[in-house]
């Protein structure tokens, strides 16, 4: 049997130089339908604890599916304007610890780690809503002879028999958490993530236009490098099937978000997100805002000695920006 060559050279002419319009095209066709008529979402809160701050959390429930229940919390400052700027809190992937505790790896009530990002932006005055994704938390889908991330593997191996993939999986379930958070009476939506968080922060933004701005921390991949260059496996939603064959790549996918708004913190030392994936992502939505006479897009932070993990002073500027962007 053929073996696949330790390090291969890029495609010849991949991505192709499209325009957005057929880069969108493409990829809403590759990522399947994300936004049924109806999803009953049937919303329940069934506990509340105060926190630290003045801030309330909810446990609540709400169905991405017809008995798919998602589990989450609910955070927000007492007193909170009913009509708040909503923001979709989305944990990240990371390791074992991650996988078991989901949610919870962003939601303590801890206002001197930054690494919870979901609790201060509670803090800051959004409405924060942060589930578990599937697999982690109490999502977790065991399988025989597997552990945590094969659990995943095996979910996306069972998506795409069915069609479908994790990709699609990911954008769908959010959109029904934004759903959730427009039904608590959100009056504008941004998402924010950090690593495989942030992965499904710039998917949910692209493929959905009610997302009007993400903050996005660090896991910016591009196909051509992770496959053609670097090999590095980092989780499993940037798997959507087909993307090598259809020429595009998750940079110009991203481009798509402008004219909404993108945040990207990225640190030097981060050995998952080498420069040329994150460079890729920035160029992209600049040259798509010049060439299109889109106002600016894109905005960034830059930590020379930082590896993958959220600072005080990046998720100040990211809290600053979805506040910005948000009203």
């Amino acid at each position: 049997m053929a073996r696949l060559p330790a390090q291969p050279s890029f495609p010849p002419g991949y991505p192709e130089p499209l325009p957005s319009v057929e880069v969108q095209r493409r990829f809403l066709a590759l990522l399947g339908e994300t936004s049924p008529p109806s999803v009953p979402l049937n919303f329940q809160v069934t506990d509340e604890t105060p926190l630290a701050g003045d801030v309330l959390r909810q446990r609540v429930t709400y169905e991405v599916a017809p008995g798919e229940t998602v589990p989450a919390y609910h955070m927000f400052v007492r007193g909170l304007p009913p009509d708040a700027p909503g923001v979709l809190a989305i944990h990240p992937h990371g390791g074992e610890p991650t996988f078991k505790i989901g949610k919870d790896s962003c939601c303590a009530p801890d206002p001197a780690d930054p690494a919870q990002y979901a609790y201060h932006a509670a803090l800051a005055g959004f409405r924060v809503l942060a589930p578990d994704a599937l697999c982690f938390g109490e999502r977790q889908a065991k399988w025989g002879y597997a552990t945590f991330f094969m659990h995943e593997v095996n979910a996306h191996m069972e998506l795409c028999s069915c069609g479908r993939s994790l990709t699609w999986k990911s954008v769908w379930d959010n959109s029904r958490a934004l759903e959730a958070l427009a039904a608590l009476g959100a009056s504008s939506l941004g998402v924010m993530g950090l690593s495989g968080g942030s992965t499904q922060a710039y998917l949910l933004a692209a493929a959905n236009p009610q997302v009007r701005a993400a903050a996005c921390y660090f896991s910016f991949m591009t196909l051509r490098h992770q496959f053609f260059q670097y090999r590095l496996c980092h989780c499993l939603y940037h798997y959507l099937p087909h993307m090598l064959k259809e020429g595009i790549d998750w940079d110009q996918v991203v481009a798509l978000i402008a004219p909404r708004q993108l945040f990207l913190a990225w640190g030097a030392q981060d050995e998952g997100t080498p420069e040329p994936m994150y460079r890729a992502f920035v160029d992209a939505v600049q040259e798509r805002c010049e060439q299109e006479s889109l106002p600016p897009s894109v905005f960034t932070f830059e930590e020379s000695d930082v590896g993958h993990r959220i600072t005080a002073a990046s998720l100040a500027a990211g809290l600053e920006f979805l506040h910005e962007h948000l009203g």
